[in-house]
């Protein structure tokens, strides 16, 4: 008797006698392919949104289209070169995401967020189309300021701050209603190191889109010495020493010296003076404004040399005040 041969796969699971492990539907907590130009509506990104969070540990992670996150107004960070998203933009094509991105719900545009750390890695996946959707914790009990805050102690812990990041970070704080005081006392600053990051936003746009070209060789200390440059001495010669300076390997000590030049030029001018003349029976010394005599003087010439040298002294001599003992003793 010849074997019966096997039923087919297709007709069991037409006839409902087998129901496929994997469905035939797309799995909802994997996002469609999106693209690259288009920008998902509000509804879209909820509906996705819902079906992607997870809960870990208490933390809201989704995926979310980097079209939909919003750059955040307090941003601690100003400086973005291209180079710098050019790099992430690489580093997240070799190694992918390794950790989320941090964002707060828009409270002025449903289903948008803003971001409180990442934003690196969100313009490096717009510029260089990287990824659509980029994983983020959601931190919807965050206020603006407080999601501002939460990005800058992150950058902190990674030093990716430069001088220039921290003072416009602290400026926009301060314009929304925080005080210099307060911001120096939660980034543990002193309050002299607070007014030399001040110092920043005293400069000219001229001198700050230097600074931002060159933003490691500009820190809080050389901008506080351009910003009293510019106070004195005015935007054109503010602008010529700051070029000089991003242009030339000068020190930050050369730099410091400059300005004092623009501001005190008759100090500068006027060097130490000195002379020495040696005689057969003495020395005379003179260095800036110290005078100094040795001199032996014959037993006839004696009180003559004696009354004019004390009639010269007179010009210049200021008589000392007598000490406790001596008023005593008198």
């Amino acid at each position: 008797m010849m074997s019966r041969p096997l039923p087919k796969l297709s007709g069991l699971i037409k006839s409902g006698a087998v129901v496929p492990a994997t469905p035939v539907y797309e799995l909802p907590d994997i996002p469609s392919p999106v693209a690259h130009d288009e920008t998902p509506t509000p509804i879209e990104t909820q509906d996705k949104a819902a079906s992607a969070e997870t809960s870990n540990g208490g933390r809201k992670l989704t995926t979310v289209h980097v079209n939909l996150i919003d750059p955040n107004p307090l941003a601690p960070r100003e400086v973005y070169t291209p180079e710098m998203i050019r790099n992430r933009a690489e580093d997240l094509r070799v190694q992918g995401q390794h950790d989320p991105i941090h964002v707060i719900p828009n409270p002025s545009a449903a289903g948008r967020f803003i971001i409180c750390d990442g934003w690196t890695r969100v313009q490096a996946c717009r510029e260089h189309k990287v990824f659509d959707t980029l994983l983020a914790e959601i931190h919807p009990n965050l206020s603006l300021q407080e999601s501002a805050w939460f990005g800058y102690e992150q950058n902190e812990g990674r030093s990716q701050h430069c001088d220039l990041d921290r003072a416009m970070f602290y400026e926009k704080l301060i314009a929304a209603g925080e005080t210099a005081a307060e911001i120096a006392r939660r980034a543990k600053l002193s309050k002299t190191m607070m007014s030399f990051y001040r110092a920043y936003a005293k400069l000219p746009e001229d001198v700050l889109e230097i600074v931002r070209i060159h933003p490691t060789k500009f820190g809080a200390t050389e901008a506080y010495q351009l910003a009293k440059l510019y106070d004195k001495a005015g935007i054109r010669k503010t602008v010529a020493l700051a070029n000089k300076y991003a242009s030339e390997d000068q020190t930050q000590r050369w730099l410091t010296n400059q300005v004092q030049t623009f501001l005190n030029p008759n100090a500068q001018k006027t060097k130490p003076t000195g002379k020495t003349i040696r005689y057969a029976n003495g020395v005379y010394k003179q260095s800036g404004d110290c005078f100094e005599l040795t001199i032996t003087v014959s037993a006839e010439q004696r009180d003559a040399f004696a009354k004019g040298l004390e009639e010269l002294l007179e010009m210049a001599a200021i008589e000392q005040a007598p000490t406790a003992e001596q008023s005593l003793v008198n």
